[in-house]
Formats: structure tokens, C-alpha cells, sequence
């Protein structure tokens, strides 16, 4: 169904070689880099075309994996003359849910994402869970990623997944309650932050290692998932810096220092956990998205640069002007900046006004 990864960047080696010499820079807490990512509506216009509640998953799951790469193939024919830092992946939409149910529980579809309810009434019931990977959803979801792996591997395109963190698991499984156990029961939280760890390590090798198979031979398939791991940190803009260092960072160490490198993800809502995060070792990158009637991280750039310590920042930006304005002040760390465009014409105005500046 896709073509090779080739057709789809003016230049994809040398979009590569940029991201490698940033993640590396970064890794090593050294700044210089920044990078452009326009995004047209065509680069995510057709999320909302696509109903996730019209699948059967029992009987279906080949069908959605053929109209989901069919929508995606379509988006990065229409961008292929971009020449910014977008990577075309071929990575599983199937909502929210699809981060815990692999542990336990069902999925509630809704056209545009899905959802899932806490599992455990008390912090010490994961010791009652069925063990990993004999859910329902837990093979399911390799039977999906698969099925998307048959479809695309031919081309080249590297297979992508995000994972919660261990906080972001245990507080889906627990829901509100696990806010009370950060007080009223430490010990028993770290056990199951513990266990959260382990099955997304679990989870994430199954993962690669079918990705392994179908793309092992490929040039860049593998890039997003050999010694890497992709994770949020959500529940964390929810407490303060001194839970998630008490509580969060070892289990999210954990999980990273298996794999080797962390991109991870949290919201402008809570920058002071930007310091935190790249405190891990080993954190290349932190998508750091502007959330509405919060700080706009372009508006903070000095502060960023030094709680980054380093860590490539994927941030946005409202137009143009604010990357022109910043743009000596972004070159002392390593950034990754978004532009939202009309469409593919001023996609490519953009990328091509953004060569100039650097």
C-alpha cells in the first residue's frame, strides 16, 4: 500500500541525520539544534474521519488496519515535497484506552478516541490481576499492530508506539483514589508503580520485537523503537515536583534505563515538571504541548534552556514571527518547533523562510 519511505521526504537521509545529531546533543547536554515542523490540516484533518466505533474488534481488526494506513498514506503523499522535520510512521490510533486495557479491562470506543475505567478499588488489587499478556486486549493489540506491520513494512516506514508511564498506568488502573495513596499508602503505591514498569517493559518488548520482525532488515523501521521507549507523563502535571521525584522518576528510570533512550511527553500546564523530566538520564526529547489558558512555552524560552539541561523541547508556536524573534535564544538549547499552516503551499513557504533564519 505505501510507497517506500524515500517518496515521502525531499531528503529523508538527511532528515534523519538531523534528528540523530540533536537526540545525540541532546543526550549529552549540549544545545545548537533547532528544527521545524509545519503542520498542515492534511497532517491530522483525517482523525475525524476515521470512526473507531464502526469496527468490529473480533472479526475487523484487518479492515481497520487497511482504511487506517489507507488515511495515513494519503496524508504524507499530499506533504511529500515538505521538506521539514517530519518522520512519516506508521504508529496504532485506537485512543486512550488502548494504553491500559493491555493490562486489564474493556475499551469504550467513541468515534474519535476511546476510554477505559479504573480497575483497582484498592492500590495492593494488581496483586489480583491476571498475569501480563493473557488480557484480551494484550493479543489483541500485537493482531492490530501486525496486521499494520504486514501492510507497511515493505516500505521502510519506522513502526511507532507510545506507552504511559508507570504513573500514568497506575493512575488510569486506580483512578482518583491513587491521589490518596501518595499519602496513605507510599509503600503499597511504589509496589504497584513497580509492577507498572514491569508490564510496560513486557509490553513494549512483545511490541519491538514483532516490529523486529518485519522491519529488522529496513534501513529506519526500527528507528522509534530500537533502544527507545515513547512515554507520557500526565498524571504528573497533577502533583507537585516533590511527588513525581519521590514517586514517579525511579519507575520511569526504570522503564528508560531498559530500553536505553526516553522521548517522553507532558503539558504546558505544569513547565515545572520540565526540569524533572529531564532529569532522567538518558532523555532525548519532551513534547511539551501548549495547553489552553496555560503558559505558552515560546513565551519562556530562558527558562526552558535551563530546566532542559539539554533535552530536545518539542513546543509550538502561534506564528511565525515568535521562532524569527527566538531563534538566538532557541539555538542555546535543542528544540523542536511547530507551526500550524493552511496547507501544503504555506507548509513548504514556511520550512523554506525557516532554512534562512538558522
Amino acid at each position: 500500500m505505501f510507497d517506500k519511505i524515500t517518496s515521502y521526504k525531499p531528503d529523508i537521509d538527511k532528515t534523519f541525520k538531523m534528528l540523530d545529531k540533536t537526540y545525540q546533543d541532546a543526550i549529552n547536554h549540549k544545545g545548537g539544534n533547532v528544527t521545524f515542523r509545519a503542520l498542515p490540516p492534511s497532517d491530522y484533518d483525517f482523525y475525524s474521519k476515521f470512526d473507531l466505533t464502526k469496527y468490529n474488534y473480533e472479526t475487523d481488526l484487518e479492515k481497520y488496519a487497511q482504511d487506517y494506513c489507507s488515511l495515513l498514506k494519503k496524508a504524507y503523499e499530499l506533504r511529500k515535497n515538505v521538506d521539514d522535520n517530519m518522520i512519516p510512521t506508521v504508529s496504532p490510533m485506537l485512543g486512550i484506552g488502548d494504553y491500559s486495557a493491555f493490562v486489564t479491562g474493556e475499551i469504550d470506543f467513541r468515534p474519535d478516541t476511546s476510554w477505559s475505567s479504573p480497575s483497582l478499588k484498592s492500590v495492593e488489587d494488581w496483586k489480583k490481576l491476571p498475569p501480563i499478556g493473557t488480557a484480551k486486549w494484550y493479543k489483541k493489540f500485537l493482531e492490530i499492530e501486525e496486521y499494520l506491520l504486514q501492510i507497511s513494512a515493505e516500505s521502510g516506514i519506522p513502526f511507532m508506539r507510545g506507552f504511559f508511564s508507570p504513573l500514568d498506568l497506575a493512575g488510569t488502573l486506580r483512578g482518583d483514589g491513587i491521589y490518596y495513596d501518595f499519602y496513605d499508602s507510599p509503600e503499597e503505591l511504589h509496589e504497584l508503580l513497580n509492577y507498572c514498569a514491569d508490564a510496560t517493559i513486557m509490553f513494549a518488548e512483545d511490541i519491538y520485537s514483532l516490529a523486529e520482525k518485519y522491519l529488522g532488515n529496513t534501513k529506519y523501521g526500527m528507528y522509534f523503537c530500537k533502544g527507545m521507549i515513547n512515554m507520557s507523563e500526565d498524571i504528573a502535571c497533577m502533583i507537585s515536583g516533590d511527588l513525581y521525584r519521590e514517586f514517579a522518576l525511579p519507575h520511569t528510570q526504570k522503564v528508560i534505563d531498559y530500553f536505553g533512550v526516553g522521548h517522553m511527553h507532558t503539558h504546558s500546564r505544569s513547565m515545572y515538571l520540565v526540569k524533572e523530566v529531564c532529569s532522567l538520564k538518558n532523555v532525548a526529547n519532551l513534547w511539551l504541548p501548549t495547553d489552553p489558558n496555560a503558559p505558552r512555552p515560546i513565551d519562556h524560552i530562558d527558562e526552558l534552556v535551563k530546566d532542559a539541561n539539554g533535552v530536545c523541547l518539542a513546543i509550538d508556536c502561534d506564528n511565525f514571527s515568535e521562532i524569527e524573534n527566538n531563534i538566538e535564544k532557541l539555538k542555546k538549547g535543542n528544540f523542536s518547533i511547530t507551526l500550524a499552516v493552511k496547507n501544503i503551499e504555506e507548509a513548504i513557504q514556511y520550512t523554506d523562510r525557516f532554512k534562512k533564519i538558522l
